[in-house]
């Protein structure tokens, strides 16, 4: 990991997150979880706007969203965007809503441009991450994330979440492909709770 910025780190520590609980390395750059920054914008007392959506086609999987917040005095926006191109999963409004809430939150704190959100950082990494495996361990990791995304009851993903962690300790993949599957779960947690 990184060293991360002290700003950042101080954030964490009131939130009660270590590093390696809210950030990862990407190729030498601090990538922070999603659900540290909301941690964050709390602590913080962040309040968002309601989103504008800008562009959205549901057929196409597209949506693009206007998210602004407030802290205090200060006040910031951003664009999340999600589309086949650049999201892999079922919930483009959703993804969209969160891609812009983060650079929000990490504009607001003053740390935008110094470390990215775990959702911008599946766009630039993975697919470079995954170029260079094996044939094998690529479909590996492909036939895991597909499998969580067809998980529809908490009982079915806990059991493929406990063989997923075997699966991990047994062939210790890299870690962006690892951040790539838990990003999958992590949001297959949060709709199989709602």
């Amino acid at each position: 990991m990184p060293k991360l910025p002290a700003k950042l780190s101080k954030l964490l520590e009131e939130v009660s997150l270590t590093e390696n609980q809210a950030a990862w390395d990407c190729h030498g750059t601090a990538v922070v979880k999603h659900k540290a920054l909301e941690k964050i914008a709390v602590s913080k007392n962040i309040v968002f706007d309601a989103p504008q959506i800008i562009a959205s086609d549901v057929t196409q999987k597209a949506c693009v969203v206007c998210v602004t917040g407030h802290m205090e005095t200060a006040t910031e926006w951003s664009m999340g965007e999600a589309a086949p191109y650049n999201n892999k999963n079922n919930y483009p409004y959703a993804m969209a809503e969160k891609r812009a809430k983060d650079r929000v939150i990490l504009k607001l704190v003053g740390l935008h441009g110094d470390v990215y959100s775990e959702d911008e950082a599946d766009d630039f990494n993975l697919t470079q991450t995954l170029k260079e495996l094996d044939p094998d361990m690529r479909r590996a990791i492909e036939k895991w994330r597909k499998g969580f995304l067809y998980c529809t009851i908490k009982i079915e993903l806990d059991e493929a979440i406990e063989q997923w962690r075997r699966w991990v300790e047994k062939h210790k993949p890299v870690s962006d492909l690892t951040q790539y599957v838990e990003n999958v779960i992590d949001t297959k947690l949060m709709e199989l709770s709602e």
